[in-house]
């Protein structure tokens, strides 16, 4: 709709080039400098014009907010990419198309995902894999049927990576319990986990741990509310 309005302003500024590369070609040098001033001054005039017509439309056509956990994730990964690269993980990922929005502010997601993403860097055997994917659940209540954390809401989306950490056996037996598995060469990264759980839970939301001893994999699972009302999001102002 609006995409006229950028081309308009080049070739509006075109005009002011060639009128600035021609004034010394009249005859009257006075009166090329002269046309050259009124020109520029219509060109900043039409110019602000143009912008504040932009304005206008940015806050006047709001944007409805679509997959964004996906988008959030894939970001997190290729914040993460040189990481994963050094320590030679390969990552396999199937991600639910469309997933409906979740309840928890982009900011803490983003730190959400960070973190664990980090975390599984971190504890993933050199030349490992890490199994991520995203998944939606949509509520189909039966009468009667009550449902005891995500009751409140219409379903939820899960996100759930699985990895061969590089922990000794006697250390595993802690993912049974569904604790945070300690990292003894390094607290830091067990005390970032504990805190995206913290804000995970502040959001209404369930991290898991598991293990799946025939795979001899662990697991961790993120599970968030889905957001019954339409999320919109308009594009920011540029004051110029």
């Amino acid at each position: 709709m609006t995409g006229w309005v950028p081309y308009t302003k080049r070739a509006l500024d075109s005009i002011k080039k060639l009128t600035l590369l021609s004034q010394d070609r009249f005859i009257d040098k006075e009166f090329g400098k002269v046309l050259y001033q009124r020109i520029a001054e219509d060109v900043e005039k039409a110019d602000l014009l143009l912008n504040n017509l932009l304005d206008y439309f940015r806050v006047t056509t709001p944007f409805e907010k679509t997959d964004t956990v996906n988008t959030l994730i894939e970001e997190a990964l290729r914040k993460n990419q040189a990481q994963l690269g050094e320590k030679g993980v390969k990552l396999f990922k199937k991600l639910e198309k469309d997933l409906p929005e979740i309840i928890v502010p982009d900011e803490q997601l983003k730190y959400i995902l960070n973190s664990v993403l980090r975390y599984l860097i971190t504890s993933t055997l050199p030349n490992g894999t890490i199994e991520l994917l995203t998944k939606s659940f949509i509520f189909q209540r039966g009468e009667g049927e009550a449902y005891t954390w995500f009751e409140e809401y219409a379903g939820y989306i899960e996100i759930l990576v699985a990895f061969v950490d590089d922990k000794k056996p006697e250390e595993k037996s802690e993912v049974k319990s569904g604790r945070i598995p300690s990292l003894q060469k390094d607290e830091m990264w067990e005390f970032m986990l504990r805190l995206a759980k913290e804000m995970v839970l502040k959001n209404r939301g369930m991290m898991k741990f598991e293990a799946d001893e025939k795979r001899g994999k662990k697991m961790i699972s993120l599970e968030f509310p889905i957001e019954r009302r339409k999320e919109v999001f308009y594009e920011p102002i540029h004051i110029n």
